[in-house]
Protein backbone atom coordinates (compact mmCIF):
# COMPACT_ATOMS: atom_id res chain seq x y z
CA UNK A 1 0.00 0.00 0.00
CA UNK A 2 1.34 3.43 -1.00
CA UNK A 3 2.05 5.73 1.93
CA UNK A 4 -0.15 8.84 1.91
CA UNK A 5 1.80 11.95 1.01
CA UNK A 6 1.98 14.64 3.68
CA UNK A 7 1.43 18.07 2.18
CA UNK A 8 0.98 21.57 3.52
CA UNK A 9 -1.07 24.10 1.53
CA UNK A 10 -0.96 27.79 2.37
CA UNK A 11 -2.96 30.60 0.73
CA UNK A 12 -0.80 33.55 -0.27
CA UNK A 13 -1.84 36.89 -1.77
CA UNK A 14 -2.98 37.50 -5.38
CA UNK A 15 -4.68 34.07 -5.82
CA UNK A 16 -1.43 32.19 -5.20
CA UNK A 17 -0.99 29.08 -3.05
CA UNK A 18 2.14 27.47 -1.66
CA UNK A 19 2.32 23.69 -1.60
CA UNK A 20 5.00 22.08 0.60
CA UNK A 21 5.81 18.37 0.52
CA UNK A 22 8.61 15.87 -0.08
CA UNK A 23 9.65 12.90 -2.21
CA UNK A 24 10.79 9.81 -0.34
CA UNK A 25 13.98 7.92 -1.25
CA UNK A 26 11.94 4.88 -2.31
CA UNK A 27 9.70 7.06 -4.48
CA UNK A 28 12.66 8.70 -6.20
CA UNK A 29 14.33 5.36 -6.92
CA UNK A 30 11.47 4.55 -9.33
CA UNK A 31 12.60 7.44 -11.54
CA UNK A 32 16.33 6.60 -11.62
CA UNK A 33 16.15 4.51 -14.79
CA UNK A 34 14.15 7.21 -16.66
CA UNK A 35 16.57 9.92 -15.53
CA UNK A 36 19.64 7.95 -16.62
CA UNK A 37 18.10 7.13 -20.01
CA UNK A 38 17.19 10.78 -20.61
CA UNK A 39 20.59 12.14 -19.58
CA UNK A 40 22.55 9.47 -21.47
CA UNK A 41 20.63 10.47 -24.60
CA UNK A 42 21.80 14.06 -24.21
CA UNK A 43 25.48 13.45 -23.46
CA UNK A 44 28.29 12.24 -25.73
CA UNK A 45 30.98 9.95 -24.29
CA UNK A 46 33.58 8.29 -26.52
CA UNK A 47 32.97 4.58 -26.88
CA UNK A 48 29.28 4.67 -25.96
CA UNK A 49 26.15 5.25 -28.01
CA UNK A 50 23.80 7.99 -26.89
CA UNK A 51 21.08 6.54 -24.69
CA UNK A 52 23.20 3.50 -23.76
CA UNK A 53 25.71 4.91 -21.28
CA UNK A 54 26.06 2.77 -18.10
CA UNK A 55 25.12 4.42 -14.80
CA UNK A 56 28.64 4.30 -13.26
CA UNK A 57 30.21 5.92 -16.34
CA UNK A 58 27.48 8.58 -16.41
CA UNK A 59 27.94 9.38 -12.71
CA UNK A 60 31.69 9.90 -13.23
CA UNK A 61 30.97 12.18 -16.19
CA UNK A 62 28.16 14.42 -14.83
CA UNK A 63 28.01 13.70 -11.10
CA UNK A 64 25.46 12.12 -8.79
CA UNK A 65 23.62 15.40 -8.09
CA UNK A 66 22.88 15.97 -11.78
CA UNK A 67 21.20 12.56 -11.98
CA UNK A 68 19.30 13.20 -8.74
CA UNK A 69 18.12 16.56 -10.05
CA UNK A 70 16.77 14.87 -13.20
CA UNK A 71 15.04 12.21 -11.08
CA UNK A 72 13.34 14.94 -9.03
CA UNK A 73 12.27 16.83 -12.16
CA UNK A 74 10.61 13.75 -13.70
CA UNK A 75 9.04 12.72 -10.37
CA UNK A 76 7.48 16.14 -9.80
CA UNK A 77 5.98 16.16 -13.30
CA UNK A 78 3.97 13.12 -12.14
CA UNK A 79 3.40 14.15 -8.53
CA UNK A 80 2.19 17.73 -9.04
CA UNK A 81 -0.92 16.83 -11.12
CA UNK A 82 -1.85 14.19 -8.52
CA UNK A 83 -1.59 16.73 -5.67
CA UNK A 84 -3.81 19.11 -7.64
CA UNK A 85 -6.44 16.42 -8.37
CA UNK A 86 -6.47 14.86 -4.91
CA UNK A 87 -6.86 18.23 -3.19
CA UNK A 88 -9.30 19.64 -5.80
CA UNK A 89 -7.13 22.71 -6.45
CA UNK A 90 -8.22 24.81 -9.45
CA UNK A 91 -4.83 25.86 -10.79
CA UNK A 92 -4.06 27.97 -13.85
CA UNK A 93 -0.81 28.68 -15.65
CA UNK A 94 2.59 27.08 -14.99
CA UNK A 95 3.71 26.39 -11.40
CA UNK A 96 6.97 27.63 -9.90
CA UNK A 97 8.84 24.70 -8.34
CA UNK A 98 11.49 25.37 -5.69
CA UNK A 99 13.66 22.58 -4.25
CA UNK A 100 14.33 23.43 -0.59
CA UNK A 101 16.43 20.38 0.34
CA UNK A 102 18.17 17.86 -1.94
CA UNK A 103 20.82 15.41 -0.70
CA UNK A 104 21.64 11.97 -2.18
CA UNK A 105 19.88 9.03 -0.42
CA UNK A 106 17.64 11.38 1.60
CA UNK A 107 14.07 12.63 1.05
CA UNK A 108 13.87 15.66 -1.25
CA UNK A 109 11.84 18.57 0.08
CA UNK A 110 10.12 21.02 -2.24
CA UNK A 111 7.58 23.80 -2.43
CA UNK A 112 5.39 24.77 -5.38
CA UNK A 113 3.86 28.19 -5.99
CA UNK A 114 0.70 27.90 -8.09
CA UNK A 115 -1.81 30.45 -9.31
CA UNK A 116 -5.40 29.41 -8.63
CA UNK A 117 -8.75 30.61 -9.90
CA UNK A 118 -9.87 33.68 -7.90
CA UNK A 119 -12.13 32.95 -4.95
CA UNK A 120 -15.08 35.33 -4.48
CA UNK A 121 -18.69 35.51 -3.33
CA UNK A 122 -21.56 36.30 -5.67
CA UNK A 123 -23.90 39.14 -4.67
CA UNK A 124 -27.69 38.71 -4.87
CA UNK A 125 -27.62 38.78 -8.66
CA UNK A 126 -31.31 37.93 -8.99
CA UNK A 127 -32.36 40.97 -6.96
CA UNK A 128 -30.01 43.19 -8.97
CA UNK A 129 -31.50 41.85 -12.21
CA UNK A 130 -35.07 42.25 -10.93
CA UNK A 131 -34.48 45.91 -10.08
CA UNK A 132 -33.20 46.62 -13.59
CA UNK A 133 -36.03 44.62 -15.18
CA UNK A 134 -38.56 46.76 -13.27
CA UNK A 135 -37.12 50.01 -14.58
CA UNK A 136 -39.51 51.84 -16.91
CA UNK A 137 -38.52 51.67 -20.57
CA UNK A 138 -39.83 53.55 -23.58
CA UNK A 139 -41.98 51.69 -26.09
CA UNK A 140 -39.97 50.73 -29.14
CA UNK A 141 -41.27 52.33 -32.32
CA UNK A 142 -40.00 52.89 -35.84
CA UNK A 143 -40.45 56.41 -37.23
CA UNK A 144 -41.24 57.18 -40.86
CA UNK A 145 -37.84 58.87 -41.16
CA UNK A 146 -36.03 55.73 -39.92
CA UNK A 147 -37.96 53.65 -42.46
CA UNK A 148 -37.27 56.17 -45.24
CA UNK A 149 -33.54 56.32 -44.41
CA UNK A 150 -33.29 52.52 -44.40
CA UNK A 151 -34.99 52.26 -47.79
CA UNK A 152 -32.72 54.93 -49.25
CA UNK A 153 -29.66 53.06 -47.93
CA UNK A 154 -30.85 49.87 -49.64
CA UNK A 155 -31.35 51.82 -52.89
CA UNK A 156 -27.82 53.25 -52.63
CA UNK A 157 -26.32 49.80 -52.09
CA UNK A 158 -28.10 48.61 -55.23
CA UNK A 159 -27.38 51.72 -57.30
CA UNK A 160 -25.74 51.49 -60.73
CA UNK A 161 -23.33 53.83 -62.56
CA UNK A 162 -24.90 55.98 -65.32
CA UNK A 163 -24.53 55.08 -68.97
CA UNK A 164 -22.01 56.95 -71.17
CA UNK A 165 -24.79 59.13 -72.65
CA UNK A 166 -26.18 59.98 -69.19
CA UNK A 167 -22.69 60.95 -68.03
CA UNK A 168 -22.28 63.33 -70.99
CA UNK A 169 -25.55 65.15 -70.30
CA UNK A 170 -25.01 65.31 -66.53
CA UNK A 171 -24.37 68.77 -65.08
CA UNK A 172 -22.65 67.28 -62.05
CA UNK A 173 -18.85 67.49 -61.88
CA UNK A 174 -18.75 64.15 -60.05
CA UNK A 175 -21.24 61.89 -61.82
CA UNK A 176 -23.46 60.20 -59.25
CA UNK A 177 -24.76 56.67 -59.37
CA UNK A 178 -28.42 56.25 -60.32
CA UNK A 179 -30.69 55.02 -57.54
CA UNK A 180 -33.11 52.26 -58.65
CA UNK A 181 -36.82 53.00 -58.33
CA UNK A 182 -38.61 51.34 -55.44
CA UNK A 183 -40.87 49.15 -57.55
CA UNK A 184 -42.50 45.77 -57.03
CA UNK A 185 -40.00 44.22 -59.44
CA UNK A 186 -37.05 45.76 -57.59
CA UNK A 187 -38.08 44.57 -54.08
CA UNK A 188 -38.79 41.05 -55.37
CA UNK A 189 -35.13 40.84 -56.42
CA UNK A 190 -34.06 41.73 -52.87
CA UNK A 191 -35.79 38.79 -51.20
CA UNK A 192 -39.08 37.13 -50.35
CA UNK A 193 -41.29 40.20 -50.81
CA UNK A 194 -44.69 40.26 -52.59
CA UNK A 195 -44.59 43.96 -53.42
CA UNK A 196 -43.41 47.36 -52.14
CA UNK A 197 -46.03 47.42 -49.37
CA UNK A 198 -44.93 43.99 -48.11
CA UNK A 199 -41.29 45.09 -48.32
CA UNK A 200 -42.00 48.18 -46.17
CA UNK A 201 -43.88 46.13 -43.54
CA UNK A 202 -41.06 43.58 -43.24
CA UNK A 203 -38.32 46.20 -43.30
CA UNK A 204 -40.09 48.13 -40.54
CA UNK A 205 -40.31 44.93 -38.46
CA UNK A 206 -36.59 44.21 -39.02
CA UNK A 207 -35.68 47.73 -37.87
CA UNK A 208 -37.89 47.25 -34.80
CA UNK A 209 -36.27 43.91 -33.96
CA UNK A 210 -32.83 45.47 -34.36
CA UNK A 211 -33.77 48.25 -31.94
CA UNK A 212 -35.16 45.67 -29.49
CA UNK A 213 -31.88 43.72 -29.68
CA UNK A 214 -29.88 46.87 -28.91
CA UNK A 215 -32.14 47.68 -25.94
CA UNK A 216 -31.80 44.09 -24.68
CA UNK A 217 -28.01 44.20 -25.06
CA UNK A 218 -27.85 47.52 -23.20
CA UNK A 219 -29.92 46.01 -20.37
CA UNK A 220 -27.67 42.97 -20.17
CA UNK A 221 -24.58 45.17 -20.02
CA UNK A 222 -26.19 47.20 -17.23
CA UNK A 223 -27.05 44.02 -15.30
CA UNK A 224 -23.49 42.73 -15.44
CA UNK A 225 -21.98 46.10 -14.57
CA UNK A 226 -24.25 46.34 -11.51
CA UNK A 227 -23.44 42.77 -10.45
CA UNK A 228 -19.73 43.42 -11.01
CA UNK A 229 -19.91 46.61 -8.92
CA UNK A 230 -21.07 44.49 -5.94
CA UNK A 231 -18.53 41.70 -6.48
CA UNK A 232 -14.99 41.76 -5.12
CA UNK A 233 -12.64 39.78 -7.36
CA UNK A 234 -8.86 39.95 -7.21
CA UNK A 235 -7.63 38.71 -10.56
CA UNK A 236 -4.25 36.94 -10.77
CA UNK A 237 -1.78 38.75 -13.02
CA UNK A 238 -1.60 35.77 -15.38
CA UNK A 239 -5.32 36.04 -16.18
CA UNK A 240 -5.23 39.79 -16.84
CA UNK A 241 -2.19 39.36 -19.10
CA UNK A 242 -3.76 36.45 -20.95
CA UNK A 243 -7.02 38.32 -21.63
CA UNK A 244 -5.10 41.45 -22.68
CA UNK A 245 -3.05 39.37 -25.14
CA UNK A 246 -6.26 37.81 -26.49
CA UNK A 247 -7.86 41.22 -27.14
CA UNK A 248 -4.62 42.48 -28.71
CA UNK A 249 -4.53 39.45 -31.04
CA UNK A 250 -8.15 40.09 -32.02
CA UNK A 251 -7.34 43.76 -32.69
CA UNK A 252 -4.43 42.73 -34.93
CA UNK A 253 -6.69 40.31 -36.83
CA UNK A 254 -9.36 43.00 -37.32
CA UNK A 255 -6.78 45.51 -38.61
CA UNK A 256 -5.38 42.92 -41.05
CA UNK A 257 -8.90 42.05 -42.29
CA UNK A 258 -9.40 45.72 -43.17
CA UNK A 259 -6.34 45.51 -45.41
CA UNK A 260 -4.13 47.56 -43.09
CA UNK A 261 -0.71 46.82 -41.61
CA UNK A 262 -0.65 46.71 -37.82
CA UNK A 263 2.68 48.55 -37.65
CA UNK A 264 1.29 51.36 -39.81
CA UNK A 265 -1.82 51.43 -37.63
CA UNK A 266 0.35 51.96 -34.53
CA UNK A 267 2.32 54.67 -36.32
CA UNK A 268 -0.95 56.47 -37.14
CA UNK A 269 -1.95 56.30 -33.46
CA UNK A 270 1.57 57.37 -32.45
CA UNK A 271 1.72 54.47 -29.99
CA UNK A 272 3.85 51.41 -29.38
CA UNK A 273 2.39 47.92 -29.00
CA UNK A 274 3.14 48.15 -25.28
CA UNK A 275 1.19 51.44 -25.07
CA UNK A 276 -1.79 49.77 -26.72
CA UNK A 277 -1.58 46.80 -24.33
CA UNK A 278 -1.70 49.15 -21.34
CA UNK A 279 -4.80 50.82 -22.78
CA UNK A 280 -6.48 47.46 -23.37
CA UNK A 281 -5.74 46.13 -19.88
CA UNK A 282 -8.67 47.75 -17.97
CA UNK A 283 -11.17 46.40 -20.52
CA UNK A 284 -9.46 42.99 -20.44
CA UNK A 285 -9.68 42.89 -16.64
CA UNK A 286 -13.37 43.84 -16.74
CA UNK A 287 -14.18 41.17 -19.33
CA UNK A 288 -12.33 38.50 -17.36
CA UNK A 289 -14.14 39.39 -14.14
CA UNK A 290 -17.54 39.30 -15.85
CA UNK A 291 -16.80 35.87 -17.31
CA UNK A 292 -15.80 34.57 -13.86
CA UNK A 293 -19.13 35.86 -12.52
CA UNK A 294 -21.03 34.19 -15.36
CA UNK A 295 -19.12 30.93 -14.81
CA UNK A 296 -19.99 30.94 -11.12
CA UNK A 297 -23.68 31.60 -11.82
CA UNK A 298 -23.64 28.77 -14.40
CA UNK A 299 -22.18 26.43 -11.78
CA UNK A 300 -24.55 27.57 -9.01
CA UNK A 301 -27.68 27.37 -11.18
CA UNK A 302 -26.51 24.09 -12.80
CA UNK A 303 -26.93 25.58 -16.28
CA UNK A 304 -26.03 23.44 -19.29
CA UNK A 305 -26.05 24.50 -22.92
CA UNK A 306 -28.43 22.54 -25.17
CA UNK A 307 -26.37 19.72 -26.72
CA UNK A 308 -28.09 19.92 -30.12
CA UNK A 309 -27.59 23.68 -30.27
CA UNK A 310 -23.94 23.25 -29.32
CA UNK A 311 -23.37 20.68 -32.05
CA UNK A 312 -25.14 22.82 -34.67
CA UNK A 313 -22.99 25.86 -33.85
CA UNK A 314 -19.77 23.82 -33.65
CA UNK A 315 -20.40 22.32 -37.10
CA UNK A 316 -21.17 25.74 -38.54
CA UNK A 317 -17.86 27.16 -37.26
CA UNK A 318 -15.88 24.10 -38.41
CA UNK A 319 -17.43 24.37 -41.89
CA UNK A 320 -16.62 28.08 -42.14
CA UNK A 321 -13.10 27.80 -40.69
CA UNK A 322 -11.48 24.64 -42.01
CA UNK A 323 -8.31 25.13 -39.92
CA UNK A 324 -10.27 25.16 -36.64
CA UNK A 325 -10.22 22.17 -34.28
CA UNK A 326 -13.24 20.82 -32.40
CA UNK A 327 -11.31 20.69 -29.10
CA UNK A 328 -10.95 24.49 -29.29
CA UNK A 329 -14.31 25.36 -30.86
CA UNK A 330 -16.63 23.29 -28.65
CA UNK A 331 -15.64 24.81 -25.25
CA UNK A 332 -16.04 28.30 -26.77
CA UNK A 333 -19.52 27.49 -28.13
CA UNK A 334 -20.58 25.92 -24.82
CA UNK A 335 -19.40 29.04 -22.97
CA UNK A 336 -21.28 31.43 -25.30
CA UNK A 337 -24.54 29.44 -25.17
CA UNK A 338 -24.30 28.97 -21.39
CA UNK A 339 -23.75 32.72 -20.98
CA UNK A 340 -26.93 33.33 -22.99
CA UNK A 341 -28.85 31.02 -20.64
CA UNK A 342 -27.62 33.08 -17.66
CA UNK A 343 -29.00 36.26 -19.22
CA UNK A 344 -32.32 34.55 -19.96
CA UNK A 345 -32.48 33.58 -16.29
CA UNK A 346 -31.71 37.15 -15.18
CA UNK A 347 -34.31 38.61 -17.57
CA UNK A 348 -37.01 36.44 -15.95
CA UNK A 349 -36.47 37.97 -12.49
Amino acid sequence: MTEKRIIEIKNLSDSTIEIKSSLSVQELEKYEEKAIKKLSGEISIDGFRKGHIPKDILVKKIGEMTILNQMVEIALSDVYPLIVLENKIEVIGQPQIIITKMTPREPVEFKILSTILPQFELPDYKSIAKKINNEKTEEIEVTEKELSDAMEQIQKINSVPPTTEESKTSDSVNTKKILPELTNEFVKKLGDFKDVADFKIKLKENIKQDKKSKVQEAKRVKMMENILAKTEINLPKVITESETDRILAQTKADITRMGLQFDKYLEHLKKSEEDLKKELQPDAEKRAKIQFILDKIIKKEKIEADKEEVEKNVQQILNQHKDSQRKNVQPYVEMVLSNQEVFKLLEKQ
